[in-house]
């Protein structure tokens, strides 16, 4: 094993992003999972993203997929249960539990931070932890506005989506910190490279 695939951090680390709308969680995500790539690429990264999950699976067109896009199509919510299959779909064929793992649309609820939780035990993993981006209402406003697409930018849709994050998101990181995650609120103002070395230290990664 050469030098740059040795592995150079202790543990595998999971890690749950959280935010509203235009927080850039995807973005952050993005960044530490090319910064863990790097650093350990001997461990592995695996990355879950809900909404990408739940694409590619709506693309399958089984009887749970259908009624599953019907509901999203018609603007409800997805039951409880939804992201914890696909969550458990997506790791059975490819993770070990060595490789860290950085999950981004999950834990929307208190239930799911509960499975969540319960999924990541199961595979041995100990060093949990939550990255919450925290940016003011209006600061996401402009930055959603700034994206230029009309699902994103009425003032309805984003009203609707910030008190369904108060409502539901916030006692689903309450929940992950009672169950022993060590919770990071990491201001989402400055610029991203900013935010991203803010995460790295919170996570006690180094450059």
């Amino acid at each position: 094993m050469n030098a740059q695939s040795q592995e150079t951090i202790e543990k595998p680390v999971t890690v749950v992003f959280f935010g509203i709308s235009g927080s850039g969680k995807g973005t952050q995500a993005d960044l530490l999972e090319r910064f863990l790539t790097g650093k350990d690429s001997g461990r592995g990264v695996n990355r879950a993203e809900m909404g990408g999950l739940l694409r590619e699976f709506f693309k399958t067109d089984t009887p749970l997929a259908k009624r599953a896009r019907k509901i999203v199509e018609a603007g409800g919510l997805l039951p409880s249960f939804m992201p914890i299959f696909m969550l458990a779909e997506h790791l059975n064929p490819i993770f070990h539990g060595t490789e860290h793992l950085i999950l981004d649309g999950v834990c929307r609820r208190p239930a799911q931070s509960e499975l969540v939780d319960e999924i990541v035990r199961f595979y041995e993993g100990d060093n949990l932890q939550a990255i919450v981006l925290e940016l003011s209402p209006a600061a996401a406003r402009a930055r959603l506005s700034a994206r230029g697409r009309v699902d994103d930018a009425s003032e309805a849709a984003m009203t609707s989506r910030f008190a369904w994050y108060e409502q539901h998101v916030v006692p689903a990181i309450k929940r992950l910190e009672e169950l022993g995650w060590k919770i990071h609120r990491v201001n989402g103002e400055p610029d991203i490279q900013t935010i991203h070395k803010d995460i790295l230290t919170r996570l006690g990664l180094t450059l």
